[in-house]
């Protein structure tokens, strides 16, 4: 199955019975979703793995699993994409902690100091993947696309991401990025980075001044149905709250971290006892 067929989606126009008219299970091609399960998560970082691998920039392991102790975060939220019941494309918000920080700080703590102590909320994007030969590119577009709105939703006050040079166009014309840091090598990806960045509050003015906030409401879940993709009720139901949420409990469980994280997590030793005090709290019985 793939999107080819579908054009970008087009807010403004008027929703029609017609299209509204794909409700079953079998007239959905795609599912967007929030992970809500530790299977969903393990499936993700095994998307992430390959597709990281095959691109370069991670070594292989014995788990086939990429993942980070961003992860482990209780706040973490992963985003999926699904064809049937297979994970085709993924992406983490990791929200801004003292005892974590954002993977981000790498290359661009600085960059992130200045926004820290005007004391503003934080969440990044990372670990995005897609499986290229199932997702076709306006169907990865649609998905970047909805993740980043559903940033704007949450009770954060700047969405940041670090893309490779070569994607930046794309990055800014779909989601209201900015450039927010210079070009840098990042070591461990073996690739270049540029740092971008959203400022909610204007992305929602802007949006507000369109009338589109309240397009993205009411109409949402039907114009992506309308190109026969179903969202989950956690994504509609983030556009349809008169607050914006908390982030939710990361699904992640004691059980899988216990069995993956020695095997994948290379920085673990770096852990500040500050994380590892979060961390057993969090998640009960956890081996760290």
């Amino acid at each position: 199955m793939t999107l080819t067929r579908h054009r970008w989606l087009n807010f403004s126009n008027s929703i029609t019975r017609e299209n509204e008219c794909f409700q079953r299970a079998e007239e959905i091609d795609y599912l967007f979703k929030v992970a809500d399960s530790a299977c969903e998560l393990l499936e993700s970082y095994h998307l992430l793995y390959h597709e990281y691998v095959n691109a370069g920039y991670a070594q292989e392991n014995k788990s086939e699993i990429l993942f980070t102790k961003h992860h482990l975060h209780p706040k973490t939220t992963v985003l999926l994409a699904k064809s049937e019941s297979t994970v085709i494309s993924t992406a983490t918000l990791v929200p801004d902690s003292n005892q974590f920080g954002l993977p981000m700080d790498d290359l661009y703590g600085k960059e992130l100091g200045s926004l820290r102590r005007q004391r503003r909320k934080v969440v990044e994007v990372c670990s995005l993947a897609s499986s290229t030969h199932r997702f076709s590119r306006i169907g990865i577009h649609n998905f970047t696309r909805l993740l980043f709105l559903y940033c704007v939703f949450l009770d954060v006050d700047d969405v940041c991401v670090m893309v490779n040079p070569k994607h930046v166009p794309v990055y800014k014309r779909l989601c209201d990025l900015e450039l927010f840091g210079d070009e840098k090598h990042y070591h461990r990806v073996n690739a270049p980075a540029v740092a971008l960045r959203a400022d909610v509050a204007a992305v929602r003015e802007r949006l507000g001044s369109n009338g589109l906030m309240t397009s993205y409401r009411n109409t949402l879940d039907s114009q992506y149905m309308s190109l026969r993709i179903a969202l989950c009720e956690r994504i509609t139901g983030i556009f349809k709250g008169e607050h914006f949420p908390r982030f939710r409990p990361n699904p992640l469980d004691t059980g899988l971290i216990n069995r993956i994280l020695s095997d994948v997590i290379d920085d673990l030793q770096d852990l500040s006892l500050e994380c590892k005090i979060l961390l057993r709290n969090s998640y009960p019985g956890l081996q760290i």
